[in-house]
């Protein structure tokens, strides 16, 4: 008697590796998305802590433009009391890491723009499905703009901002 598979058996055993792969490399791409958008929801409200501190120790406003005194002409990251992997963008209110832009002052959010508002922090999404979406933290609330993908922000459960036409970047 012969040992070993025969072709039918073989070719049964790589179909349902196909079949199994077919289904879970979807959920496993989208768990690694959400990975991913972990890191800022964790970030962010630690950022903007943070930088409320840095105000107030130095009992600056925020107001409108960027003024001697003001919270908006002297936050940056390299001043904040944490520490962050990565390294700073092209402006002392950018810091970059291998998935995120982050961003000290962010005025606009469609109808959360208001004139001598605290700005809210953000995060960018530089890599993955959904390279592009921004995420907002006002201090209380989190708010989506979605980026390459349309349905990003209900696909990562974060509300959708009014109007995300004015982001920055």
């Amino acid at each position: 008697m012969k040992k070993g598979f025969t072709l039918i058996e073989l070719l049964a055993a790589v179909l349902i590796m196909g079949i199994l792969t077919a289904v879970a490399l979807p959920q496993y791409r989208r768990s690694l998305e959400r990975t991913r958008v972990a890191e800022a929801l964790q970030m962010l409200p630690s950022i903007y802590d943070a930088r409320e501190r840095l105000v107030t120790e130095n009992d600056w406003t925020w107001s409108e433009g960027l003024h001697a005194g003001t919270a908006a002409s002297r936050v940056s990251f390299k001043k904040l009391d944490m520490e962050m992997k990565g390294q700073q963008g092209s402006k002392a209110t950018t810091w970059v890491t291998d998935n995120f832009t982050y961003n000290l002052a962010d005025n606009c959010l469609g109808m959360l723009c208001v004139v001598n508002a605290e700005p809210k922090v953000s995060a960018n999404m530089l890599r993955g499905a959904y390279k592009g979406t921004t995420i907002y933290y006002t201090g209380n609330d989190f708010f989506c703009c979605p980026g390459t993908v349309s349905d990003s922000c209900e696909r990562l459960n974060l509300t959708q901002a009014s109007n995300c036409s004015l982001k920055k970047f």
